[in-house]
């Protein structure tokens, strides 16, 4: 399929070229333009300025050096009005001669209003915030657009902390609670496409499709654009929107070297709550450097541009979050039958580089060679849980001495106070775990630019890898160590205060804080030649889970414009997409204690469990010092079956290749601008993992991996299908800076590899476990909208969005069922992901969405005095999400599963001379984890989350700042709850923290 597209695109390249060489000769006669547009403010080229010939009713846009090419132009003196948002407008006059070429290079001028802000304003947040204005405002379709320089400082420099200022931006968070994901319009996650420069990219998670936001570096960016409106030419598989990140051409830049650093620390200071793990190291540093330089090579002019960014960071989080399971019932009062508090950090260390050059080959040809990497290593990545609970059915009841002898829960319990008797498997589970992780992501690109008049041809042609590995070699300190008490115990669970308050308080059997108490019980032969089932309190597994994703990609693309009476241009292209995951586990271990032996060893850092229940310490030994053991046949037995089956329960590979054509037409109707057209994508995939078709007796093969063998067989399975996405979009010219548009588009989102591959993907840090679908369809969407912006002149603006979504063969997935998997080896998955939640996908019927959006972005100039320099932004976003599921069950909004129906992000920027401030608040409101159910402990909701950060600037010297910054100024993470607001499930902690440091240029 690729060598096909391959030949197709050769073939539309070679036309396109022989159609450029046609039309250099016809236009023989003719003269043209040639030029570039840069700010009188910093000299810095402007991309996006419309560069228009009134008389002749032409356009051009600048590139993304500033540059722009007027081509076929009769002899004799033209008029071109040059405008760009927040500047005033150009007017110059050019002799054009016959057969030839002239050149106007204009510097705009930013508007009187700017310039008697200047020392209320920072030139570079100014013209980033310009940028991004005029970007969205000139686009066809509806998207929003922000630049890196337009708010200063990030917390900890994560792209996802710029994308969630944008209006109907929400956001997910990973297990160190930095933001992972973002969810655009109250759409899933999931189906947020990641581009970089507008191509696909792998990310670190999942099968790549998905954007894992905390490994990209905001320093390696210039601009975040949210496209809401798909058009022909950009991928369809886009279901809530597409996250575009673009780079920067270091031909913009207006003098010959320009050198910048960052240098900062961050710090989680003692009047913060954080946990003991952090208050052992709690300063991190974070820095980068970026060097750019414009050459001239050969007999060119400023022709060669190189940019280089280099930066590393060390972002130390906690894990500090409580879980908490009630009786499965309706009653207004439930008994608490379980608690699980989990605490530790992850010091995850982040280096990052992008290399870009951009030649200008020919007055029509420009050359850009890009080059990105991120690398993540995590190398101490802790927690531990401790988990007292009760979970045997049988004893799950009301004790009474005469009619219930059996039951666990003294009677008297509260919505916060539970007592559970000895008996049955009460019992207090540790959960102690030391990971490893590294992931490299390289992406490296080759474009080519062709602008021959009225024709223009790019192509590009992309390879990105993700490798992640789990394990990262660390054998020693890597491994999961699990600890069961013996005998059963009594205990007291009180949730009034479930993060600081005691919790637990043990009643009754032997004390939990004893290491004898968690001694094991017997092993049956696990490596004989009977059943490989062991029956144990103490385990200890060693997994390195490694995925790579390759992707291969290519586009080429081709518009020309007609010089008829309505102006149109016709766009046509193809594009590949080609990815491969390949998900394995390297050689699984797993040991059980043997019985009669007594474990010792060094304990992990103090745990939030102990210190909020005293501080007396617990057997929490620490897995670095209990794998020096693992070699002892007197404390150990290996369980070689494990190995043996893990290797093939534990493999998968996607395969997926997404060829795609689309024809575009964009012309111009007086103030109406018109672009519409259809796009076609092939899909095709193929998957692969192991299945156990045969139960082979140990007495007929007792060699563990010949019996894996033998058992498990191949599953394999591809398809193929097509699909047509047409779209239509109108932006009118109210007046100048009265814009309204209206948009239908039509998109899919394709299944995840975990949701088609029906093996069991467990996920350590969410605690979760995936089962797959291969029947899975991929969902369809229809999406309606209209919006209306107005622009000030000053670069501000503010919008109203109202859109439409229909969703047909909606997957449900990804979202937590409510299920625990079981204790013990009979769980259904030999012993693994003990109090994991079971995830299983599938296509379960048709949702619709209803959205309002509002944004408001100005510089509020017309307040008196120093008031001047403040700058104000706002959005809310409303939306009502409903759906008929399993062909009879109404949702109606609110009820959707995955979909958040409230959010608002809101900042202030001030700047005084060499003083600045800032100030953000991010909310969401409260919304279902999953569709309801008519089992309480499965209707999950978050509530309601609100994070607030605040910073301070100095200006020390003209290129030198300093700054600090406060996050999370009120320490809330996120919290969930069961079925009722006073069922609190789970509680985060996120720590405040301090940032400051240096930053500047020369």
């Amino acid at each position: 399929m690729f060598a096909r597209l391959l030949r197709q695109a050769t073939s539309l390249f070679a036309s396109a070229a022989l159609g450029g060489a046609i039309l250099s000769a016809a236009d023989a006669g003719s003269g043209s333009i040639a030029g570039s547009v840069s700010s009188t403010a910093t000299h810095n080229a402007l991309q996006g300025a419309v560069v228009s010939v009134p008389t002749l009713r032409r356009t051009q846009l600048t590139d993304e050096a500033g540059n722009f090419l007027i081509s076929n132009l009769p002899p004799g003196p033209i008029e071109l009005v040059i405008s760009y948002s927040g500047f005033d407008d150009e007017r110059r006059t050019v002799s054009v001669p016959a057969g030839g070429a002239t050149r106007l290079d204009a510097a705009m001028r930013p508007t009187q209003a700017i310039v008697m802000m200047d020392k209320f304003t920072v030139a570079t947040e100014r013209e980033g915030q310009a940028l991004s204005i005029t970007e969205q405002k000139n686009a066809p379709n509806i998207k929003n657009v922000v630049a890196f320089d337009e708010w200063g400082i990030l917390p900890t420099q994560n792209v996802g902390e710029l994308v969630t200022r944008l209006p109907g931006i929400t956001f997910t968070t990973d297990e160190d609670q930095l933001i992972n994901n973002v969810s655009i319009g109250g759409m899933p996650a999931n189906y947020t496409r990641l581009n970089i420069d507008g191509m696909s990219s792998t990310g670190v998670g999942g099968d790549g499709r998905t954007a894992t936001l905390h490994s990209f570096s905001g320093s390696m960016y210039e601009q975040v654009e949210i496209i809401a409106g798909q058009t022909p030419d950009k991928r369809a598989d886009s279901l809530g929107g597409q996250l575009n990140l673009k780079t920067r051409s270091p031909l913009a830049m207006s003098g010959p070297r320009r050198i910048g650093y960052t240098a900062s620390g961050r710090w989680f200071p003692p009047w913060s709550d954080r946990n003991a793990a952090v208050a052992e190291r709690p300063w991190r540093p974070d820095l980068s450097m970026n060097y750019t330089e414009v050459f001239s090579l050969g007999e060119g002019r400023r022709n060669l541009g190189v940019a280089l960014t280099a930066s590393y960071q060390e972002i130390l989080n906690p894990h500090d979050w409580s879980l908490i399971q009630y009786q499965n019932t309706t009653n207004p009062v439930a008994w608490i039958q379980d608690f699980d508090r989990r605490s530790g950090l992850n010091d995850r260390f982040i280096s990052a580089f992008s290399g870009r050059v951009d030649y200008q080959w020919s007055r029509s040809t420009r050359v850009s060679l890009r080059y990105l990497y991120n690398a993540g290593s995590e190398p101490f990545f802790h927690y531990t849980f401790i988990n007292p609970f009760m979970n045997t059915a049988a004893n799950l009841s009301v004790y009474d001495p005469q009619t219930n002898p059996n039951g666990g829960i003294m009677p008297g319990f509260t919505e916060h106070r539970t007592q559970i008797r000895p008996v049955g498997n009460a019992q207090v589970l540790m959960n102690i775990q030391r990971y490893s992780f590294t992931s490299k992501n390289p992406t490296g690109t080759l474009v080519f630019e062709h602008n021959w008049g009225r024709l223009k041809v790019d192509h590009a042609w992309r390879w990105s890898n993700t490798h992640w590995d789990s394990g990262a070699g660390r054998e020693r300190e890597d491994g999961v160590l699990n600890m069961r008490t013996r005998d059963p115990i009594g205990f007291i669970l009180d949730s009034t205060d479930p993060m600081h308050g005691r919790v637990f308080q043990q009643t009754a059997g032997p004390s939990v804080y004893d290491a004898s108490s968690y001694t094991p019980f017997i092993v049956t032969n696990i490596n004989a030649t009977t059943v490989p089932v062991a029956q144990t309190s103490v385990r200890f597994d060693k997994r390195d889970t490694i995925t790579d994703t390759n992707e291969v990609s290519g586009t080429i693309n081709a518009s020309y414009a007609f010089e008829t009476r309505i102006p149109l241009v016709v766009r046509t292209g193809l594009d590949t997409v080609n990815r491969r995951v390949n998900n394995r586990q390297v050689y699984p271990q797993r040991w059980y204690q043997v019985p009669g032996t007594t474990l010792a060893g060094g304990l992990m850092p103090l745990t939030e469990f102990e210190r909020q229940n005293g501080g007396q310490r617990m057997p929490v030994f620490d897995p670095a010092s209990i794998s020096t053991t693992l070699n002892n046949p007197a404390l150990w037995t290996q369980d070689f079956n494990f190995t043996a089956t893990q290797q093939y329960t534990n493999r998968r590979i996607l395969e997926e290749g997404v060829d795609a054509a689309y024809l575009r037409f964009d012309s111009k109707f007086g103030q109406l601008n018109v672009t519409t057209g259809i796009r076609g994508e092939w899909v095709s995939t193929d998957t692969f993992t192991y299945f156990r078709a045969r139960t082979t007796p140990i007495a007929a093969q007792p060699d563990h991996f010949k019996r894996a063998e033998m058992d498990y067989a191949r599953l394999s399975r591809d398809g193929s299908y097509h699909k047509w996405f047409p779209s239509l979009h109108f932006a009118y010219d109210i007046t100048r800076n009265f814009k309204a548009r209206a948009s239908y588009s039509t998109s899919y989102g394709r299944p995840f590899l975990a949701n088609l591959i029906s093996s069991p993907t467990g996920n350590d840090t969410a605690r979760t476990v995936t089962l797959g679908n291969p029947a899975l369809k991929p969902q369809m969407a229809k999406n309606y909208d209209v919006k209306l912006e107005y622009y000030y002149s000053d670069s501000g603006m503010v919008s109203l969005r109202g859109y439409y979504k229909r969703i047909t063969d909606y997957i449900g997935s990804s979202l937590r069922s409510g299920i625990l998997v079981p204790n013990g080896s009979d769980n259904g998955f030999d012993g693994l992901y003990e109090g994991y939640e079971l995830v299983q996908a599938s296509n379960i019927g048709n949702a619709r969405l209803r959205g309002l959006e509002f944004d408001f972005r100005q510089r509020l100039g017309f307040l008196p005095g120093a008031l001047k320099g403040l700058t104000a932004r706002g959005n809310y976003t409303y939306l009502e999400p409903s759906g008929r599921f399993a062909g009879t069950v109404d949702l109606q909004p609110g009820q959707v599963g995955g979909y958040i129906p409230r959010a608002y992000n809101a900042g202030l920027m001030y700047n005084y001379g060499k003083f600045g401030a800032t100030y953000d608040i991010n909310w969401t409101g409260k919304y279902p984890l999953n569709n309801p159910s008519t089992s309480p402990n499965s209707n999950i909701y978050r509530r309601s989350w609100t994070r607030m950060n605040a910073g301070i600037s100095y200006k020390i010297y003209r290129d030198t700042t300093l700054f600090l910054t406060v996050n999370s100024l009120t320490e809330e993470g996120a919290e969930q709850y069961t079925y009722l607001p006073d069922r609190t499930r789970s509680t985060w902690i996120v720590p405040r923290s301090v940032k400051f440091g240096v930053s500047g240029q020369f």
